[in-house]
C-alpha cells in the first residue's frame, strides 16, 4: 500500500519507462473488502496499490493530469474505471 506522494513519484517514473501507464480502479476487492483501490499499471499489474473507502478519496490520491476511461463490458465487474496518462 502507497500513499498519493509516493504514487506520484512511481507514476512519473512508470511513464519514463513505459509507453502506456495508468491506475485500475476497483470497487471491494477480496484483499480489502469494503474499499476502494487504485493499482498502477504499465506492462503489467504492479505491487503499488492505494487504498480508500471512497471513490472520491482515490480520485484524491491519484497522480494528477491523467484521463478517465469508463470500464468496457470485457472488464470484471469490480473494474470501475481506469485513469490513463494524458
Amino acid at each position: 500500500m502507497i500513499d498519493a506522494a509516493m504514487a506520484r513519484a512511481l507514476h512519473a517514473d512508470a511513464c519514463r519507462t513505459h509507453p502506456l501507464v495508468g491506475w485500475i480502479v476497483v470497487r471491494d476487492p477480496p484483499e480489502y473488502p469494503d474499499k476502494v483501490t487504485a493499482r498502477l499499471v504499465s506492462e503489467g499489474p504492479s505491487p503499488y496499490l492505494l487504498v480508500a473507502d471512497t471513490l472520491a478519496e482515490i480520485h484524491a490520491q491519484l497522480p494528477p493530469h491523467l484521463v478517465r476511461t469508463e470500464r468496457q463490458p470485457v472488464d470484471p465487474p469490480e473494474v470501475v474505471e481506469i485513469w490513463f496518462s494524458a
